[in-house]
């Protein structure tokens, strides 16, 4: 799992590729606005980005509002709520209690009434529940209720069933139980089941709600109130805090946190953080909150969310004529058409702003990447033909924004297969642009190639590409074949699929592009924290699949180093986008969590580019380790170390070589064959002691079956290290794959008695670089993790990184949760 920092620089570079695209980090250039109109680069364009939905931000009777408060109290109050409020506060929250017909505390904004109001409500001996979708202001709240020692748990988008369990699972120990969710989430647009949770408020006396209505204040629902407050049964109410936003549609600043009563209220304006430490809001936006409520008690806003409800309509209505995948079909003002990958996505809204639209991209961190497409907001100021041009325009730069990115309808509903299940989608066939050659390339048919089995590969042409890179060679992955695929009767973890892409230019006659990818059960905590592992291992005694997720990864888990050929002479990027479009195939066959492009060196910024243009959040994993064997004899290998790892070696590794008995096994030999059903049992045994220890990086043991399956294959050797005075059965092994260049050690087993005193790890390491002089290797990589180990043999660190674009985050998002928890706990 990525520390915080890496999660940053992941973001930053996600966001920094929308901001030099020109999409991202917009300033309007209007020296006057009028709420329909915004300019860009010197062109007037229609907005289709603005939240303020009823059009009220030009009204005249807020610009008065505004005037009249700045007249009457300046431009600033100064002062803590705890101490002094400004005149106008004690009007305003006066008239929103009217309004929403609730207590109510006016906040300098939503995100800080979530932090006042839900670790003041939600106590120690509570559970709060967040839907995985609540607004991330909620989900940092949440983090200030979980360090006061509450549970605080995730569950899947509007997922009742689990929320129904969790009631049942808490009922008895916990006395209420929080659910916090949106009423209206903010980029597909689709609504809280607010029906069937009055019915879970009716059957379960501990349930409470925590609702974020900001995207629905004041344009939905009697005075503008929202979706909750308007749909909410009379009891639910008595259980529930509903939030909203006065910087929307409500067209003021702020917002606006109600409750079931006044304790409540006064509660968390005595206590609530941000009440007491923070700014208010500040006279002029007091002014334009009396102002909108004094507009929402009238006819004029009756009439202009009537209108709203108009544009909403026709817009969907259009859009369904003309085969738009809307993602969702709600009457929102948000509308987000799909799009599919982030390239795409810019690609149409570049075009959208082409034709004299601005909307928004939505995109990752947003939403999951491959389920990126164009956030369209709605608002009283459109007209109709705003509405008819728009849609239009959707309808002509979709196809074309997929044909140019080379994608087409089919991969688009594939990616938004459950949000568009039943609803015809399509494109107009005359519209459909022939795929443009990208920049500096030129067109060319390139054939993709798919294998399930190496068998199918021509053995010379794949160890070519990718034999000297690690235990991938053909025979390398004959074995793992051996090992993983075709027992329908293994464990899930240990049944992998297979898959060769081979992308060829059938003009040249050879392959531009070629690697493999496996797709398997991964543990969610692999490269979390060891004692996130432990606490999650934990779980596990109970429910041994908790927190694991189907993957397709590049490579395997059995296999480290670059599994990616590139031909950089020829059009490898149009190459590795057809490999990726399958891989994203095979993972909604598969429905995987994940693509994982793994152990991709460091430096190459041609790759990053790309993959960050196919949506792709790069992070980084363990350094690997190589040592070149560029010496003879031991004094060569000496002289060439630091002072310090000079003397390690001389005294705790050669100085020891002597104690030991050491017998190398080549896979395919006969001695390799005579090994007893006993002695490959004592091995695996030392394997599953050091797998049990290891949850630095905690992957499922391997199954017994894999020494049989290596100690078959050519290309394999095992070492094991005997004592001559000890046990006379090995106390450590290494199973190595031997390539034409390389030996690279897989994994070992060690009887931990035998570590500390006999030095039997640092022994395994240096018969490494004893099998590489054997076979005449170059190298010896040693792979991942054990740095210090590896840095005393004068391994050089070598960076990679792991590209991730995920399709359900969820339990990762629920690994965070535990990881926090945790941290909690520890201070």
């Amino acid at each position: 799992m990525a520390k915080a920092e890496e999660l940053k620089q992941a973001f930053d570079e996600v966001i920094s590729d929308g901001v030099r695209r020109g999409m991202l980090h917009n300033t309007a250039e209007d020296e006057r606005l009028d709420g329909r109109m915004i300019t860009l680069a010197g062109r007037p364009l229609v907005n289709f980005g603005s939240c303020s939905y009823l059009g009220l931000e030009t009204h005249p009777a807020m610009r008065a509002g505004v005037i009249d408060a700045v007249e009457r109290y300046g431009t600033q109050f100064s002062s803590s709520r705890a101490f002094l409020s400004a005149p106008a506060y004690a009007s305003a929250e006066r008239a929103l209690t009217a309004l929403f017909g609730r207590e109510t505390i006016l906040t300098p904004s939503t995100t800080l009434g979530h932090l006042a109001a839900l670790p003041t409500v939600v106590e120690s001996g509570d559970v709060l529940l967040l839907d995985h979708q609540v607004h991330h202001s909620v989900q940092t709240a949440a983090k200030l209720v979980q360090a006061q020692g509450t549970r605080v748990e995730l569950i899947p988008h509007n997922d009742l069933r689990t929320l129904q369990r969790r009631l049942d699972e808490y009922r008895r120990d916990h006395r209420r139980v929080w659910y916090a969710a949106d009423g209206l989430y903010s980029m597909y647009a689709d609504f809280a089941p607010i029906e069937e949770l009055n019915d879970l408020v009716a059957a379960n006396e501990n349930l409470w709600l925590y609702i974020d209505d900001a995207h629905a204040f004041s344009w939905l629902g009697q005075h503008g109130r929202g979706y909750a407050l308007e749909r909410l049964s009379p009891l639910a109410l008595t259980r529930s805090i509903v939030a909203g936003s006065l910087n929307k549609s409500f067209a003021a600043a702020g917002g606006a946190l109600t409750f079931p009563d006044a304790e409540t209220r006064r509660r968390v304006f005595t206590v609530g953080g941000p009440l007491i430490f923070s700014g208010p809001v500040q006279p002029p936006m007091l002014g334009a909150v009396l102002a909108s409520a004094r507009l929402h008690l009238s006819e004029e806003v009756v009439t202009r969310q009537a209108r709203l409800t108009e544009v909403i309509r026709l817009f969907n209505r259009l859009a369904t004529e003309n085969g738009l995948p809307v993602v969702s079909p709600s009457e929102a003002p948000i509308r987000c058409v799909g799009a599919g990958r982030p390239e795409v996505a810019y690609n149409l809204t570049g075009r959208l702003r082409d034709a004299g639209f601005f909307v928004d991209t939505a995109t990752f961190p947003a939403v999951a990447a491959k389920r990126s497409g164009a956030r369209i907001a709605l608002t009283a100021h459109h007209t109709d033909d705003d509405i008819v041009s728009l849609v239009e325009a959707l309808t002509d730069a979709l196809p074309k924004a997929l044909a140019d990115e080379g994608d087409d309808l089919t991969t688009l509903k594939r990616a938004f297969s459950r949000q568009l299940a039943g609803r015809p989608v399509r494109l107009r066939p005359a519209q459909v642009a022939v795929p443009a050659a990208r920049s500096g390339e030129q067109p060319r048919e390139l054939r993709l190639e798919h294998h399930t089995t190496i068998d199918a590969i021509d053995r010379t042409e794949w160890d070519a590409m990718l034999g000297g890179r690690g235990a991938f060679d053909w025979q390398g992955l004959r074995a793992l074949e051996d090992t993983f695929a075709g027992d329908d009767d293994a464990e899930p973890e240990h049944r992998w699929a297979f898959h060769y892409w081979i992308v060829r230019d059938p003009a040249a006659g050879r392959p531009v592009a070629a690697t493999f990818f496996t797709t398997a059960m991964w543990k969610d905590d692999m490269l979390a924290e060891p004692h996130v592992s432990e606490e999650v291992e934990r779980r596990r005694a109970d429910n041994p699949y908790y927190l694991t997720s189907t993957m397709i990864g590049m490579g395997s888990l059995l296999s480290e180093g670059d599994h990616l050929y590139l031909d950089r002479t020829a059009d490898w990027r149009s190459a590795l986008r057809l490999i990726l479009a399958a891989a994203r195939s095979e993972e909604d066959r598969a429905g995987a969590a994940a693509v994982v492009l793994r152990d991709l060196p460091d430096g190459d910024a041609e790759l990053h580019e790309v993959l960050l243009g196919e949506g792709f959040a790069r992070v980084p994993v363990f350094d690997t380790w190589t040592r070149p064997i560029d010496f003879s004899t031991d004094d060569d290998f000496l002289a060439g170390l630091p002072k310090k790892a000079r003397y390690h070696q001389r005294t705790n590794v050669l100085a020891w070589e002597g104690q030991y008995r050491v017998e190398a096994y080549a896979g395919g030999s006969t001695e390799a064959a005579k090994l007893s059903t006993g002695q490959r049992d004592h091995l695996y045994g030392l394997y599953r002691d050091v797998h049990a220890r290891n949850l630095e990086l905690n992957v499922f043991p391997l199954p017994r079956r894999v020494l049989d399956a290596v100690l078959a294959r050519p290309g394999w050797e095992l070492v094991t290290l005997t004592l001559h005075d000890g046990p006379d059965k090995p106390v450590a092994f290494a199973l190595q794959h031997v390539g034409a260049d390389h030996v690279q050690p897989l994994f070992v087993g060690l009887d931990y008695r035998y570590v500390a005193s006999h030095r039997s790890y640092q022994q395994t390491l240096w018969q490494a670089i004893r099998a590489a002089q054997r076979h005449g290797a170059r190298r010896v990589l040693f792979g991942m993790s054990a740095d210090l180990q590896k840095s005393r043999f004068g391994a050089s660190r070598e960076r990679r990184w792991v590209y991730l674009q995920s399709t359900d985050g969820f339990h990762l998002d629920v690994l965070n949760q535990l990881t926090e928890g945790l941290t909690v706990g520890a201070d």
